[in-house]
């Protein structure tokens, strides 16, 4: 974010769009200003069409707020009738493809090969849309090679299968899982997560065992068995032998899973056929027009076909475990890869798969082994779930509740592009709230897959990733609940410094006490914390290293409490450069964001300060009422408040919030569901108010409930 301030001023909503949105981010600060000078933000409102189906090519699109609905209609005139009510206004014509949020582009198809619109994009909600128009595309795809190969590879999946929206397939993923070694609990991932996918995206799946023999065959989910030539049942299996099989043969050997809705399907292996890998290629690019996604359970084999056929994959899974020696011959295997075969490493994903517990290394350890990063761990599954006759168990459908299963749902909400993040704001006591809204979530069930979190947002996400629960995270704080001295005692450790008035001693401990020394490696939900480089004036993104260091450097507000030191930067409150840290989720691709800003509006203010001075008028009238003893107190207590408050820090609180609040404001706009649970009576210092801030964030949070409901199941 190197931008200069006053292009954030002039323009901030394509400000933040090439600041976050992923296929931009990663563009250095000259390029991004070329796509700010060749661009336009156009404002649609709900309903208008952006581009129609057959339309010729118009421009490249990037959503900035708001959501756009992709969808086809029926081709003839006699189908458009027969799908629209008159009269009432229902049109079931449309078939809905996919839903683009903050950060998605769409029109690329069109742009780049010349053809008219094969779909249509019209605005499912008030939106802002960045706009390029053909001409100053393709300027900028040449002055900028690496934006051209990032959308080329995105070209090179949707155009897999020419007829892909005829199928209704939007765009078809070929994901490979594989292991270079046996019993790592490959097959058993594969399975679960090809049910997850069906599960969390309501696309079309179909899992393809590769097996060596027969042996390997899966025999469960009701696959076919059709009479062999002995007169015994032989498990229908498609081979790819002389000649490509016929249509009908191959939808004879794919049996649809029930409940599922999986697709599964048995392929022989034939490692002496040296076309093998070619017409295995074909077989796949044929289920590209039918399936989105295409997973593949693939031998535990390391040979030249074997490597060939993982090329053809958008992604490959590669299980581990976390022994010693299969980490090892892992990091021998990716070096070859790499350099031998010049796989991209972005391709290749590395799950490791705990198959004994506790596990000999960490998570870190086994990473800094294979000198690769670690994509996702599955925790500990116990024997009842993965011994061999239950191997090919629906542990998806039948135990939602462990967390191996948990975290498979996860891994499959990132490659469906429907992940949940959970963006939770700074603003000192207000921030309290956010317990609240967590409880409720949690309650519900409410899918989330990432969270992030600025200053208290930052801390609350903290100890609620770390493994404990919405309702312990309520009784640690319930503990200060209208209690001001124990509540000032955490907070204030006062010593004189040129830089704050509080060194944060005491806080530090407090986190240590309940986070320990856990790192974000160790958190149940990807994390992120957001603070400021003051010395750089840029943002910094915690993703690594110890959770405290993370939050006490994200809670150090300007002149309250010490930065932390970084070399020779200061690192302060993340709420100066993102309060609600949104373009944080959407710069991490994620497709569905609740945002809660606890920040109080102007007009929030305002009603705070007459709420206030109305409860001290009655307190006043009921001091004259009582004895010359309480009305003394009254007074005294009353001049007491008055010599203490307002003071230097709600002067510099205030100020910094005023302005943390106008680009809060902004970036929310961006949000799917936005939370704002303002208590009335309540100030940036009163976190002795548990109790009336934790519920005010429930009551906010079951306001939005249906709201969040309606989103997550779009």
């Amino acid at each position: 974010m190197g931008f200069p301030l006053d292009i954030f001023k002039k323009d901030p909503d394509k400000y933040f769009i090439l600041n976050y949105a992923p296929i931009f981010a990663k563009l250095n600060d000259f390029e991004k200003i070329l796509i700010m000078q060749k661009s336009k933000v156009v404002e649609y409102n709900k309903g208008d069409s952006v581009y129609r189906q057959g339309e010729p090519p118009s421009s490249f699109y990037c959503v900035i707020s708001g959501r756009v609905r992709i969808f086809t209609r029926p081709q003839s005139a006699a189908d458009e009738a027969a799908h629209h009510f008159p009269g009432n206004g229902i049109d079931t014509g449309k078939v809905t493809l996919e839903y683009l949020n903050c950060g998605k582009y769409f029109g690329m198809i069109s742009v780049l090969t010349g053809e008219h619109h094969s779909v249509n994009a019209e605005a499912a909600n008030d939106s802002k849309i960045l706009e390029l128009t053909q001409e100053d595309f393709k300027i900028i795809l040449h002055k900028i090679p690496e934006l051209a190969i990032d959308l080329s590879q995105t070209l090179s999946r949707r155009l897999k299968k020419k007829d892909h929206i005829e199928k209704k397939i939007f765009e078809s993923n070929i994901i490979s899982i594989f292991s270079a070694v046996a019993k790592t609990g490959k097959t058993i991932y594969a399975i679960n997560l090809a049910l997850s996918l069906k599960k969390e995206t309501a696309r079309s799946v179909i899992l393809i065992n590769i097996a060596e023999d027969e042996r390997g065959i899966y025999r469960d989910f009701g696959v076919r068995a059709l009479p062999a030539d002995n007169g015994a049942d032989a498990i229908c299996a498609v081979k790819l032998d002389s000649s490509f099989p016929s249509e009908d043969s191959i939808k004879s050997a794919i049996t649809v899973d029930s409940p599922s809705g999986v697709s599964i399907v048995n392929v022989m292996y034939q490692s002496a056929n040296l076309s093998y890998p070619s017409r295995l290629n074909g077989f796949l690019t044929y289920l590209t027009g039918s399936y989105h996604y295409i997973i593949v359970d693939m031998p535990a084999l390391t040979e030249e076909p074997i490597f060939n056929i993982l090329n053809q994959s958008d992604a490959i899974h590669v299980i581990s475990d976390y022994d010693m020696s299969d980490l090892k011959s892992l990091k021998s295997l990716l070096v070859y890869l790499f350099k031998k075969i010049n796989y991209p490493q972005e391709k290749i994903k590395i799950i490791l798969n705990a198959q004994e517990e506790p596990v000999r290394l960490s998570h870190k350890e086994a990473a800094d082994i294979l000198n690769y990063n670690v994509f996702a761990a599955l925790p500990y599954l116990e024997e009842q779930y993965r011994s061999p006759d239950t191997a090919a168990k629906r542990i998806v459908w039948e135990s939602p509740e462990l967390e191996y299963v948990r975290c498979v749902r996860r891994i499959a909400r990132e490659l469906g592009d429907v992940r949940v993040g959970l963006a939770l704001g700074g603003g000192a006591a207000f921030g309290l709230a956010h317990i609240g809204v967590l409880k409720v979530l949690e309650k519900e069930n409410m899918p989330i897959d990432m969270v992030a979190g600025t200053s208290m947002g930052g801390l609350i996400a903290a100890l609620w990733t770390s493994g404990l629960s919405a309702s312990e995270v309520e009784r640690i704080f319930l503990e200060y609940n209208n209690n001001r001295r124990k509540t000032y005692g955490l907070l204030f450790d006062f010593y004189i410094h040129k830089m704050s008035i509080a060194k944060g001693g005491k806080i530090r401990k407090f986190l240590e006490r309940h986070i320990g020394s856990k790192t974000f490696q160790d958190v149940n939900i990807p994390l992120r914390i957001v603070a400021c480089n003051i010395t750089k004036r840029k943002e910094v993104i915690y993703s690594s290293g110890r959770l405290v260091d993370a939050v006490m450097a994200s809670i150090a507000i300007p002149g309250v409490f010490a930065p932390t030191k970084i070399d020779s930067d200061l690192i302060i409150d993340g709420g100066i450069v993102e309060p609600v840290p949104i373009g944080t989720l959407v710069r991490m691709g994620i497709k569905k964001i609740i945002a809660v800003n606890v920040l109080p509006s102007p007009d929030d203010v305002m009603r705070n300060y007459a709420f206030k001075r109305e409860q001290r008028e009655e307190e006043k009238k009921a001091a004259q009422l009582k004895n010359a003893w309480g009305r003394l107190i009254f007074r005294l207590r009353s001049g007491f408040y008055d010599s203490l408050f307002p003071n230097i820090m709600d002067i510099i609180v205030g100020s910094i919030q005023a302005m943390e609040y106008v680009i809060a404001e902004s970036d929310c706009q961006k949000a799917d569901i936005l939370m704002h649970p303002i208590e009335n009576g309540v100030d940036w210092i009163d976190f002795f108010k548990v109790e009336r801030l934790i519920k005010k964030g429930e009551e906010e949070a079951v306001k939005t409930l249906s709201a969040i409901k309606s989103v997550l199941n779009e």
